[in-house]
């Protein structure tokens, strides 16, 4: 299959690289969201929908493109992967609306799936005898954590030089790319991981109706202000339903789709409730991409260039925490570093939402957070997979999968969105409380700002409205950044909350167990 000798670094280098496209197929248009937005002319909750629904297509196909992957030989199928990716991702540029864009990039998250877990069979097959699972897991995590941030800040310059369809032309280079990596390293036409084909049909159809509901809730809940609205608990009833259908048709089923055994592992249930606790924790950083833009005013590439600080923390963590597994550490010494790390980023933000603040000011907190992905994501991806036995192995990427994407990055950003919103409402009807004529600060702020505006020759009437507007936008910032403020506080608790657990019940304090399931990266 691989015409370099085996073992080779060239060979190496160039099996990891043609994972890369396939990674950052949803990536490159990461900042360009306002720019799609005008550009279709969509209202909002359509838009939302936009966003959400390529990712519940690819998490929806997962587990049928696994199957059929194994089926089609390597070449074949990275090169038709690639091939298609071009062809959905040009259709991007030429959808007449929201809804054709939408299935096109549904089409493209599907096949970067695809591309994903073909460009890891080869590294799987050739490799894994040579490095064992944490250095395989750490330098996966390494290439999609990494590549990440920037595919982000190489798309928003692309963008920047015209619109947000040069990040779409980009994205069609590394696809090109990634079909001649397929001719020089792909010489052998076969399916090596080929079985008989077997797939759970109905369990697959009831993930439907649980997606479809799950993406409701995340599109629509924060609009009908969730549980007081009897459509969000009608849809929150249908879950329960849904899980108990399913649940029944576990028992009925050879080979389900989730199979409920997986939770027999301890550490696969406990490894789910820690992909949520990651996810939930990384989901913050919509807040200050929200905070750069809404309140300091910061552009795409300033946004983009600003993050790529997480790099530093991903190039110092990763290979760290890749090394200790190796050399079999406590796996708690892992968690207790990512977890402050974690606690770090969010307590010194807590400090730095005010206005006028400088983008050199996120530096730090954003190496405390790539250091905190490199130490919790390897060690939680590997401790998941311990002792769990392959024919079980898609059940238990499937479960932390769902925990960390569904539930707490898709699901838990909207709830997140709803708590900022209520307390921002708090914050905002707190202040505007305090503007009136017996604060002296306020009255005194009030009359510099109208006279300024006198000055600049408008009429008393127009100054005094200008200024009591100029307070008011003043008075919503400062109460959004209160919210921000609050989110964080809570959050850098939670963060360093699981490090007083680990210490006081001495959990984790092993090396990691044998890990024998393919690394499907999330």
């Amino acid at each position: 299959m691989i015409s370099i000798k085996r073992g080779s670094v060239f060979t190496l280098v160039g099996l990891y690289v043609l994972t890369v496209p396939f990674f950052n197929a949803m990536n490159v248009t990461s900042y360009d969201n306002s720019q799609i937005l005008g550009h279709f002319g969509a209202s909002t909750l359509v838009f939302t929908y936009s966003t959400y629904i390529p990712f519940f297509a690819m998490l929806f196909f997962l587990p049928l493109v696994l199957k059929i992957a194994k089926q089609v030989p390597l070449k074949t199928l990275v090169l038709s992967v690639s091939f298609l990716s071009i062809i959905c991702n040009t259709a991007t540029l030429f959808a007449t609306s929201i809804e054709w864009f939408t299935v096109w990039r549904s089409f493209l998250a599907i096949l970067s799936i695809i591309g994903i877990f073909a460009t890891i069979i080869p590294i799987l097959l050739k490799y894994n005898p040579t490095f064992n699972m944490p250095i395989l897991y750490g330098i996966v995590q390494f290439i999609m954590q990494g590549s990440k941030q920037l595919y982000q800040y190489f798309g928003t310059q692309m963008s920047s030089i015209h619109n947000w369809t040069f990040g779409i032309y980009f994205l069609n280079i590394n696809f090109l790319i990634a079909i001649l990596l397929a001719w020089i390293f792909y010489k052998k036409d076969v399916a090596p991981m080929k079985t008989p084909f077997e797939f759970d049909w109905r369990g697959w159809f009831i993930l439907l109706f649980f997606f479809i509901v799950i993406l409701f809730l995340c599109a629509e809940g924060q609009t009908h202000n969730w549980l007081s609205d009897s459509k969000v608990t009608l849809a929150v009833a249908s879950l329960l339903i849904i899980l108990g259908v399913y649940l029944i048709h576990v028992r009925l089923t050879k080979s389900p789709l989730i199979n409920t055994d997986v939770y027999k592992y301890k550490n696969v249930v406990l490894g789910s409730f820690l992909f949520f606790y990651t996810g939930m924790m990384n989901g913050t950083g919509s807040i200050v991409t929200g905070f750069m833009t809404n309140i300091l005013g910061f552009d795409s590439i300033y946004v983009a260039r600003t993050h790529l600080a997480i790099l530093i923390g991903l190039f110092i963590a990763i290979p760290l925490s890749t090394y200790l597994l190796f050399k079999r550490i406590y796996m708690s010494t892992i968690w207790v570093l990512g977890f402050t790390c974690y606690g770090m980023y969010h307590a010194i933000l807590y400090f730095r939402f005010y206005p006028e603040i400088d983008s050199t000011d996120f530096f730090g907190p954003f190496i405390f957070k790539g250091l905190a992905i490199g130490f919790l994501y390897p060690a939680a991806s590997l401790y998941i997979s311990e002792n769990v036995p392959k024919p079980l192995g898609d059940s238990r990427m499937m479960s932390g999968v769902i925990c960390r994407v569904v539930f707490a990055s898709l699901l838990g950003g909207a709830i997140l969105g709803t708590f900022i919103s209520n307390l921002n409402i708090q914050h905002k009807t707190g202040l505007s409380q305090q503007l009136s004529a017996l604060n002296p600060m306020a009255q005194a702020q009030l009359n510099k700002t109208k006279y300024y505006y006198l000055s600049k020759g408008a009429s008393v009437d127009q100054a005094q409205k200008n200024a009591e507007k100029s307070l008011s936008n003043q008075t919503a910032k400062s109460a959004l950044m209160l919210a921000y403020k609050d989110i964080y506080l809570v959050m850098t608790a939670l963060c360093f909350f699981p490090i007083l657990i680990l210490l006081l019940f001495r959990i984790a304090r092993r090396p990691i167990g044998s890990v024998v399931v393919e690394p499907i990266p999330f």
